[in-house]
């Protein structure tokens, strides 16, 4: 997470905190009582935004669950001051310490390097979706172009994964596949491969993943394996 972004959430927090109602003056106007739900109601949104680019799902269930504020923001409020502040400056704190030690420099150089090269810089400034997405892409990218370029198809996702390494009949063949053993392996790639389109390649499947930031490595690395298997194809 850059320092600026880290400094931003830090400032709506404290904004937050600092925000008072009073049941008086709340319910007795219905003017003044739409004044504050909608300006409430604009505080909750942006840390939801910020919430859900940082993979912090359960704050991000209770926020929305918050919003729009009409006529509840006191209830919202004391949510608010009492669990979603302190709990967002823990997860703060932890991934600023996170992002001090970060995985060690090994770590990168250990992975392919066509995964690492998109995946490090959005992990380090703390997009960790993006960081999954873009790894995946990668790969899929990559397996794109060795179909087209074999017999001109412009296939996707999943479907790709299932044409390109098909046991019966791959365009991508990472075994020779004279055996059963050879063929199964084949056809377990095929599955994994086709699964990570479906499941994590997606805007809107890493977007429901969260991923945190230990969960975000374990899922580059999947890319990074399967980056490197297609390396190793015959």
């Amino acid at each position: 997470m850059s320092q600026t972004r880290t400094e931003m959430l830090s400032g709506l927090l404290d904004e937050l905190a600092r925000f008072e109602l009073s049941p008086g003056d709340y319910w007795e106007d219905a003017e003044v009582r739409e004044a504050y739900d909608s300006y409430l109601t604009g505080l909750i949104n942006s840390l939801l935004a910020y919430c859900q680019t940082l993979g912090w799902s359960e704050l991000v269930g209770h926020l929305r669950d918050m919003t729009p504020a009409q006529c509840n923001a006191l209830e919202s409020l004391e949510t608010i001051h009492r669990f979603v502040i302190p709990e967002a400056r823990r997860l703060l704190a932890a991934s600023n310490i996170e992002k001090a030690q970060g995985p060690i420099q090994w770590f990168w150089e250990f992975l392919h390097p066509r995964i690492s090269a998109l995946a490090r810089p959005r992990f380090e400034a703390g997009f960790f979706g993006d960081a999954v997405e873009s790894s995946f892409k990668e790969f899929n990218d990559a397996v794109k172009r060795i179909v087209r370029d074999a017999d001109g198809r412009e296939l996707d996702g999943a479907n790709l994964m299932n044409t390109a390494f098909s046991p019966s009949k791959p365009v991508i063949k990472l075994t020779p596949l004279g055996t059963e053993t050879e063929r199964s392996e084949q056809q377990g790639y095929m599955q994994i491969m086709a699964g990570a389109m479906t499941g994590l390649r997606n805007p809107g499947a890493h977007g429901n993943l969260n991923p945190d930031s230990s969960k975000t490595l374990h899922l580059i690395c999947l890319a990074s394996l399967l980056m490197r298997r297609l390396d190793e194809r015959i």
